[in-house]
């Protein structure tokens, strides 16, 4: 049986998912409530979308990358199309790296910026489609 190391619970929002193709976004995990210290975040994240046109599928990319340029990466599935409503969450452990950076790129070819196809379909920029949290740390 192995040991396992204690976690503690937050509640910091970092912020919404990418929307288009290739989009990337970097979150900073500098929130008071993660101590400089922490050597890991637990993420949460979720996307909702209502889809338009042909079924597709795309993924999130959630990575760190350390100095070295090694990333740690874990992967979230998202699917859109016609009558296809998808909700998707999950939780995943990182290793906070010196830049104190998440980041999080969306590969979904049909939603090319160029055709201006939003991810989530057609619900409403108002509307709350995704989020990434961090729910915990360990140092």
């Amino acid at each position: 049986m192995s040991a396992s190391v204690a976690w503690t619970p937050v509640e910091v929002t970092l912020g919404d998912l990418p929307s288009f193709h290739e989009d990337e976004i970097a979150y900073e995990l500098t929130d008071p409530q993660i101590p400089r210290d922490a050597k890991e975040v637990l993420i949460y994240t979720f996307i909702t979308s209502i889809g338009q046109g042909k079924f597709q599928r795309g993924y999130y990319e959630i990575y760190t990358r350390d100095n070295n340029n090694k990333e740690c990466k874990q992967y979230m599935n998202v699917a859109t199309g016609e009558g296809v409503n998808v909700v998707n969450s999950a939780d995943l452990w990182f290793p906070v790296t010196p830049d104190k950076l998440l980041r999080v790129k969306l590969y979904h070819p049909v939603s090319k910026k160029s055709e201006n196809k939003h991810i989530a379909g057609k619900l409403a920029a108002s509307q709350e489609w995704s989020k990434v949290f961090v729910v915990g740390f360990r140092n």
